[in-house]
């Protein structure tokens, strides 16, 4: 058979069922505090965790989230102390979000609960199948780097 983007798609389309299953939640479900945290409250700290201060649209933006999701989200995370807001000097109309310490502690906690999270479902994986999978992700992870690089844009949506 001959190596295809359609070869990949039906890769990663078998794999997503087991994705959503038990990677997912590893990832985006927590309990924190007294509450548990939404998949988008999840993600959006996690994204100011990787790219630091941001507009609220180029968050909406990046991460497909409606701006009405996102606002409730912000507003949410804001009232949890989790992010705060910046103005942005000679910008009246916009502001940046950015994690407290607070929300910085909770990103600390989100990395604790994925590394004990992979290492319960991947602990009795061959260590040459984990290589084997590792070297895949990170093909396709610099793939889609350079796409990016190459290219100016950020993720892409629609098809």
């Amino acid at each position: 058979m001959t190596a295809s983007p359609a070869l990949l798609d039906a890769s990663v389309t078998a794999f997503m069922r087991y994705f959503i299953a038990h990677i997912n939640p590893v990832l985006h479900r927590t309990r924190y505090g007294d509450r548990s945290y939404t998949e988008h409250e999840i993600i959006v700290t996690m994204a100011l965790h990787v790219v630091g201060p941001t507009r609220p649209s180029d968050l909406s933006r990046g991460l497909s989230i409606e701006k009405a999701t996102m606002t409730s989200v912000l507003r949410r995370l804001r009232d949890l102390q989790l992010i705060e807001r910046r103005d942005i000097p000679g910008d009246e109309r916009s502001y940046l979000v950015a994690l407290t310490p607070a929300g910085r502690d909770f990103v600390r906690h989100l990395e604790a609960q994925r590394r004990r999270g992979f290492e319960r479902l991947f602990g009795a994986m061959a260590a040459d199948e984990i290589a084997a999978a590792v070297k895949g992700i990170d093909l396709i992870t610099g793939y889609l780097r350079k796409m990016e690089q190459d290219n100016d844009m950020g993720p892409q949506t629609s098809g």
